[in-house]
């Protein structure tokens, strides 16, 4: 056998072992939201809440598969046990759950409206005087009185796609959202660099903040493999790789958010 089929032959076999290691290998699949950017950026395939997830889950010797929608079918396929964990949910709609010791995402939901709208919000029921859009399951992951506000408000929306819900409110349909302000620069930041002739996007914003951070903690169907995460999170702690992470989120944003 000449030096050329001895490679060939090593290669054949580096890649059998390496493929029946991965089989071998344990898989989580993880259910996400896929409108939340820069914790979700689904066409990338990455995200601050992905990326650590991943790395966590990674150092344990555990894969992930991730599936895409928006939050309501996310939360219902662990319920149904189509996926093995989420983390935009809560103890009430996902009662089963094992939850994670530290946050995965920290979130802080505001009411953005424009300034020329001179709208007046002071507290959370005056949210029912206007048309709101806020993002899929708002009204149940959100602390109280907001659910029961918006059951009772004149026009409330919830987005799968919170991109719309930006579209929205600067073309007049919504009159305030309620969405995490990085998520909302991200999403203008966007319209902006595809739409730079539109005076309408150069309209300046309000923020009015009434709400407590939200922190989401991810949710497992196993505590066996919540209790990996734990595990792997503590490690890319200690080891730099979370705050690497971190790190490199904060230059993108600083790059590509329009101020």
């Amino acid at each position: 056998m000449n030096q050329k089929s001895c490679l060939i032959v090593v290669l054949l076999i580096l890649s059998f072992v390496s493929s029946s290691l991965l089989a071998q290998q344990p898989v989580v699949t993880l259910g996400s939201g896929s409108s939340m950017p820069p914790y979700v950026i689904r066409d990338k395939g990455r995200g601050i809440a992905l990326d650590v997830f991943r790395a966590a889950m990674a150092v344990t010797g555990i894969r992930v598969n991730t599936r895409y929608a928006n939050n309501a079918e996310v939360v219902r396929a662990f319920n149904e046990r189509h996926v093995d964990a989420v983390f935009v949910t809560s103890t009430r709609l996902t009662p089963d759950a094992f939850f994670s010791r530290l946050p995965l995402a920290v979130l802080h939901n505001l009411v953005v409206s424009l300034d020329d709208e001179q709208v007046d919000i002071e507290q959370v029921s005056d949210l029912a005087n206007y048309r709101t859009g806020a993002f899929k399951l708002a009204a149940k992951l959100m602390p109280p009185p907001f659910g029961e506000v918006v059951a009772g408000a004149k026009d409330y929306r919830e987005y799968a796609l919170q991109i719309e819900q930006v579209e929205d409110l600067y073309r007049g349909d919504r009159q305030v959202l309620v969405m995490d302000k990085t998520i909302f620069r991200y999403f203008l930041s966007q319209l902006k660099r595809k739409n730079p002739r539109n005076p309408s996007y150069q309209r300046e914003v309000h923020f009015d903040d009434l709400f407590e951070k939200r922190r989401y903690h991810a949710a497992f169907r196993s505590e066996a493999m919540r209790d990996q995460f734990d595990k792997g999170f503590d490690m890319i702690r200690e080891n730099g790789r979370y705050e690497r992470i971190l790190r490199t989120y904060e230059n993108l944003l600083a790059d590509y958010l329009v101020r």
